[in-house]
């Protein structure tokens, strides 16, 4: 189906404006610079990860417990209670208590998106794919052969973390999901409202 396809692409558009608007300001600033060099192993790894986790954990996540607890709670508390799980799930306890829940947050943020994008494509998981699936793929191929980020890079633009930095947890990554939230709610206010 057509359909599907432009679902997908949409929402893997949307990844890589995020993500874009992450490595824009690293680029050619004390912050970071540019390889532009991938392996074909990076790539086919990025492609596992677009694919892959994107559809799993949108299949586990936005389908099947969304539907749960849409089922016994009702819409609005299903998503929230989907990103709550979502969140926990992905975060690492080895960092600070303050780091933690800033990646908790966006982490939360990117699970109501992502059911908001879902609401939207009249309960197609492909938006979701898409979007999900390009974060976590461009981010890996970005710290994987097409950019070196500085040790020195803020937190507040690329996010918390040691080793795998997540810039979901940092401002810019909040700010960003906090305004494609409010973006999509905008969209789909009338769907949330008749549940």
């Amino acid at each position: 189906n057509i359909n599907l396809f432009i679902f997908f692409l949409r929402g893997f558009l949307l990844s890589v404006i995020l993500i874009s608007l992450i490595l824009v300001p690293i680029i050619g600033t004390k912050w970071g610079y540019w390889i532009g060099t991938i392996s074909t192993d990076t790539f086919i790894n990025a492609i596992y990860l677009i694919l892959g986790v994107g559809f799993a954990e949108e299949l586990i996540f936005r389908g099947w417990l969304m539907e749960e607890l849409k089922n016994q709670f009702g819409l609005k508390k299903a998503i929230l209670g989907q990103a709550l799980i979502f969140s926990i799930v992905h975060i690492g306890f080895d960092l600070p208590f303050l780091q933690m829940l800033s990646i908790l947050t966006g982490l939360f943020l990117l699970g109501i998106l992502l059911s908001l994008i879902r609401l939207k494509d009249k309960n197609s998981l492909w938006g979701c794919i898409g979007l999900h699936g390009g974060l976590v793929g461009l981010w890996f191929m970005a710290n994987n052969g097409l950019l070196e980020i500085s040790k020195d890079a803020p937190k507040w633009l690329v996010g918390p973390g040691i080793f795998n930095k997540n810039p979901l947890g940092g401002l810019v990554g909040i700010s960003l999901m906090i305004i494609f939230c409010f973006l999509y709610i905008q969209k789909i206010n009338n769907k949330i409202e008749n549940f």
